[in-house]
C-alpha cells in the first residue's frame, strides 16, 4: 500500500491475504490491521482472501467487512494439505467441487464480490462457481459478481 501511494501508481490494485487459522493472515499479523491498511490505499480498489481452506472463508469475509467498504475478493484453495517436509499434496484432506462451489451462494450472501480458486482448484471448480453465479438473481445496482482466477 505504501508503495502504491509513493509511487503514484495509477493502475488499480486490489490486496488479499492467505489465512491458515481463519483470524490473521500467515505472518502472524492480525487481517482486521491488514485490511484496514487496504481500506486507507485510494489505489486499492478490493480486499480480500486468497489460498486460504474454505472452511475459513465465511468468518474471514465477515471479520474483513468490518473494517473495509471496498469490495471482497475470494479466492480460497480447495482446502487440501500440503506436506511441506514431502512435498506433496495430502490426497482426500481437501472439498470436492461441489462441495467447495456449495458455498459460492453463502459467500456472496455475505458480502464477497468476487470469487474464484486457487491452489488445487482446477478448472471445473471455475466452471462450477461460473454456474452458481450465473444462477443468482441479479446483483444490486453497481454489485456485479465476478470470477477470479
Amino acid at each position: 500500500a505504501e508503495l502504491l501511494e509513493e509511487e503514484h501508481i495509477k493502475i488499480p490494485a486490489w490486496l488479499t491475504f492467505n489465512s491458515k487459522d481463519g483470524v490473521n493472515v500467515v505472518s502472524g499479523d492480525s487481517l482486521l490491521q491488514c485490511a484496514s491498511i487496504a481500506e486507507s490505499c485510494k489505489q486499492v480498489v478490493a480486499v480480500g482472501i486468497n489460498c486460504t481452506p474454505p472452511r475459513f472463508i465465511h468468518d474471514l469475509i465477515l471479520a474483513i467487512k468490518k473494517v473495509t467498504t471496498k469490495p471482497i475478493v475470494i479466492y480460497p484453495n480447495s482446502g487440501e494439505r500440503y506436506d511441506a517436509d514431502r512435498k506433496e499434496w495430502v490426497e482426500n484432506t481437501g472439498v470436492s467441487d461441489e462441495d467447495f462451489v456449495s458455498y459460492v451462494n453463502k459467500w456472496c450472501e455475505i458480502g464477497a464480490s468476487l470469487v474464484g480458486g486457487c491452489c488445487r482448484t482446477t478448472p471445473n471448480t471455475i466452471k462450477a462457481i461460473y454456474r452458481a453465479l450465473s444462477d443468482r438473481s441479479p446483483a444490486a445496482p453497481g454489485q456485479k459478481l465476478k470470477t477470479a482466477t
